[in-house]
């Protein structure tokens, strides 16, 4: 099955110079200060040779395929390197025999055309891509030539879009684009490759993210509402447990039905009941029970009428923690049997414990795929800081990208924080960042010593060798 897609006739007729010389006019549209060829695709950048010429003659002359994902299907646009494009665009099944029928039809155009190598991207939209480039990595009819597959960010083709003027949005002329910023290149990132270790271990850490976000969500809901309740409770000068969601916390917060319940409770029962929830481990329960009391007498009444409702919200609410909570621990045990198989040092460096040192690995995957250069990681991670220049002025604040992968800033991050409470010569550089600033102090001296991280982990992960920690 397929769908014609007409070629896009939204363009002017302009006077070009061509590399040898001579002038032409071509259908082209002027954008500013780029000149874009609609109905050939955008001309790579004049500057860089992507693909070298031996004799005249191109040496890589690829099929290019431009993939607009879908649940239930896919759309296809195929182009060679001039832009030009290869037969109509068509649809297919997002299914198992849709795929082996583009196989089947991508094969026999490749031999037909003299193809020497295939390129296909796809916008990285959920996993909808993911079965799909996995079977076409491991088909044995395209065995035959080389195959790049890239899993594009949607917001590249996005912006590389808005370089067309008055285009329709319709699935050919979003596989059409993606086949065009493929065939364009810079910033497309390594390709796709399925490596069963790195990946099984990404799904768990990615998500152990999406659990621990969740969990703190859950917590500042569950202290709102707990203002409600006892409105001096989490206040720190007068918190009576150290830990909020601690075993005697909830007990206190789920069994009295009002704060005015604890204040009228003779103080000996109120300790005992303190001790008994806390498993006989505090130190000294009277202490804790004469701040629950003050906090008691201090907190703002709750109305009768919205004690039932506020009571099950904090009762089911702290259920959800300790799920959430049951779950991040079965999740760590499982990344650490994982991270096992892989050999690795990371775990010598004080504070880096298998969960930070498992979502490091399993963003950065093989690091060779980045030479071991600890730049592009750190590229890769967001660590980078736009600069601002013009002329003579050049700006003195620089704000960080955060257009990387979000999973590795954050275990970088985490890592980083943890590092620096255990390491000194980490521990000296995070304070010596933190009295730098007073705007964003924290955050600020967090990612820094997160980026100054990411040198010493490419560092370790390049040698294989164990930490050793610099004499101060």
């Amino acid at each position: 099955m397929g769908t014609s897609n007409s070629k896009l006739d939204l363009s002017l007729p302009v006077a070009r110079s061509s590399r040898c010389g001579d002038t032409s006019t071509e259908s082209q549209t002027l954008i500013d200060h780029e000149a874009v060829d609609l109905t050939g695709g955008q001309d790579p950048d004049p500057w860089v040779n992507i693909y070298p010429f031996n004799g005249g003659k191109i040496m890589s002359n690829p099929l290019i395929v431009g993939v607009d994902v879908h649940r239930k299907t896919n759309t296809f646009c195929l182009m060679d390197a001039s832009g030009q494009e290869v037969g109509s665009c068509f649809t297919l099944e997002n299914n198992r025999p849709g795929t082996q029928a583009f196989v089947q039809q991508v094969a026999e155009l490749m031999e037909a055309g003299g193809f020497s190598e295939l390129q296909v991207a796809a916008e990285a939209t959920g996993w909808y891509w993911f079965h799909f480039f996995q079977s076409l990595q491991q088909d044995e009819l395209l065995a035959a030539w080389p195959v790049d597959l890239h899993a594009i960010n949607p917001r590249l083709t996005a912006n590389f879009k808005k370089s067309y003027v008055d285009v329709d949005k319709s699935d050919p002329i979003d596989a059409f684009v993606i086949a065009d910023r493929l065939r364009w290149g810079r910033d497309i990132g390594t390709p796709f490759e399925y490596d069963e270790t790195y990946l099984a271990l990404r799904f768990l850490t990615r998500y152990r993210y999406h659990v621990v976000h969740n969990l703190a969500r859950e917590k500042a809901y569950c202290t709102a509402i707990l203002y409600l309740k006892a409105s001096e409770y989490s206040r720190k000068d007068k918190q009576p447990f150290s830990n909020l969601f601690g075993a005697a916390s909830r007990a206190v917060l789920q069994e009295f039905a009002s704060i005015e319940e604890i204040a009228a409770m003779p103080f000996e029962e109120l300790v005992e009941f303190i001790d008994l929830k806390g498993k006989r481990r505090f130190p000294d329960p009277s202490q804790n029970a004469r701040l629950l009391k003050q906090v008691a007498q201090d907190s703002y009444p709750l109305p009768e009428a919205l004690q039932e409702p506020i009571n099950l919200i904090l009762s089911l609410s702290l259920k959800q923690i300790s799920a959430l909570e049951n779950q991040e621990e079965r999740l760590n045990t499982a990344i650490a049997e994982r991270l096992s198989a892989i050999p690795n040092t990371l775990q010598t460096i004080p504070g880096l414990g298998p969960v930070f040192a498992a979502g490091i690995l399993a963003e950065i995957g093989n690091p060779q795929r980045f030479n071991y250069d600890q730049a592009k990681v750190a590229k890769f991670a967001g660590f980078k800081w736009r600069k601002t220049a013009s002329a003579d002025f050049t700006a003195d604040e620089t704000r960080m990208t955060r257009t990387g992968n979000p999973y590795l800033r954050y275990y970088f991050c985490e890592a980083a924080f943890s590092v620096q409470g255990c390491d000194r010569e980490y521990g000296q550089y995070f304070q010596r960042k933190l009295q730098e600033v007073r705007k964003h102090a924290h955050k600020r001296a967090t990612v820094l010593t997160a980026r100054k991280l990411v040198r010493l982990v490419m560092r370790l992960l390049a040698t294989n060798q164990p930490y050793r920690p610099r004499r101060l």
